[in-house]
């Protein structure tokens, strides 16, 4: 009795030698053409002169403050003046605006006894 020979459990259509080298060589002609384009991009890049400023260099100087810089000064400067000054926040109910520091002192100071104790402060 003779067995015939088993065939493998495998395609052997499937992994032929050359279908692999041409996709290899593909893929590293592939990557050769992107870092030759990502080299000719980065020249593109530099300065033309080598005694040339660099392009990304922003020279200071009140000619080149930008308008978050002027907004912020003037609020800034507005602000200041609500924190340091005395105003009406609500003049027909009695409410004022006073300085940081005077607050504070009032705030911070003993409760005041007698008959100038509800004019000015008296603590909490």
């Amino acid at each position: 009795m003779s067995t015939a020979p088993q065939p493998p459990r495998y395609e052997p259509q499937d992994a032929h030698p050359r279908v692999l080298g041409g996709l290899g060589a593909a893929l590293a002609l592939l990557v050769a053409l992107g870092l030759g384009a990502a080299a000719v991009f980065l020249r593109a890049d530099r300065p033309a002169a080598e005694g040339a400023p660099e392009a990304t260099a922003f020279p200071a100087g009140a000619r080149y403050q930008t308008s978050v810089e002027a907004s912020w000064t003037a609020y800034e400067r507005d602000t200041r003046a609500h924190l340091d000054g005395y105003g009406w926040v609500d003049r027909s109910a009695g409410v004022v605006r006073v300085p940081i520091e005077r607050a504070i002192d009032l705030i911070t100071a003993p409760p005041r006894t007698g008959p100038a104790a509800g004019r000015e402060g008296g603590g909490p």
